[in-house]
This record gives C-alpha cells, sequence and structure tokens, in this order.
C-alpha cells in the first residue's frame, strides 16, 4: 500500500482454512501481515490462496468469492481482533489465484479482496 511501512510481525504459513467455505472452494492462508498506513493507523492484511478464483481454469465467479471473501472475514480476521497484540483498525481480506507479493503487479494473477472495520464482533465492510 502506498505510504505504508510493513510493521515487523509478519507471519507466513500454510493452513488450510477450516469450515464451510460458501463456494466450497479449497483455500489455503498464505500469510498474515500487519501494515502501517496513512494516518498512523494500522492494518492487518489477510492474504489467502484461493486457486478455483483462476480466470483460465477456475470455477468460482466473482459473486461467491466476495461470499468466501465476508465469511473469511467473520471466521479468520474476528478471532484475530480479539486478541490484544493483534488488533487492527481495518482489516483486508485478500483471495488470490496463486501466490503474489504483497505490492506486487501480475497481470496474470487472479485477485479479490475487502476491507472491514471489526465493530461488536463483526465484520463491517468499508468503502476503498
Amino acid at each position: 500500500m502506498a505510504g505504508g511501512a510493513l510493521l515487523s510481525l509478519t507471519f507466513a504459513f500454510s493452513a488450510v482454512a477450516q469450515g464451510a467455505i460458501p463456494s466450497g472452494q479449497a483455500i489455503i492462508l498464505w500469510e498474515i501481515v500487519w501494515e502501517r498506513v496513512e494516518g498512523g493507523t494500522t492494518q492487518a492484511v489477510l492474504r489467502f490462496i484461493a486457486p478455483g478464483i483462476a480466470r483460465d481454469t477456475g470455477s468460482i465467479d466473482a459473486a461467491a468469492a466476495m461470499a468466501d471473501i465476508d465469511w473469511l472475514c467473520a471466521t479468520h480476521a474476528v478471532p484475530l481482533a480479539l486478541l490484544p497484540a493483534a488488533r487492527a483498525e481495518t482489516y483486508v481480506v485478500t483471495i488470490m489465484d496463486r501466490a503474489v507479493a504483497r505490492g506486487e503487479a501480475d497481470a496474470e494473477a487472479t485477485q479479490y479482496f475487502g476491507i472491514y472495520a471489526i465493530t461488536d464482533g463483526k465484520c463491517s465492510p468499508e468503502d476503498f
């Protein structure tokens, strides 16, 4: 993100997202990154690999992908927000058909994302 500095705390690991993902596609948690953004606030970025959204070989459309992103916010960002050391003002949930380094462009990759505030234990979509 422009003007943002990556905080020193970055988790990168592979873990299968558990539960009943609305689209039924396989999704893998790729990384969680905390970033300082303009105005000095913090955002947590949860990035997932979702091969089912690939343009050429995938079967998941944009509406289904966005439903998955809402579900991932509720099942992954909300529990993260409850941890005292992991709080952020905003939570960005990204799904991509292949690993793309944060901030890098890849014209062949398919990516969707949602930005949320977490209020009273629920994800509230924010405009971007």
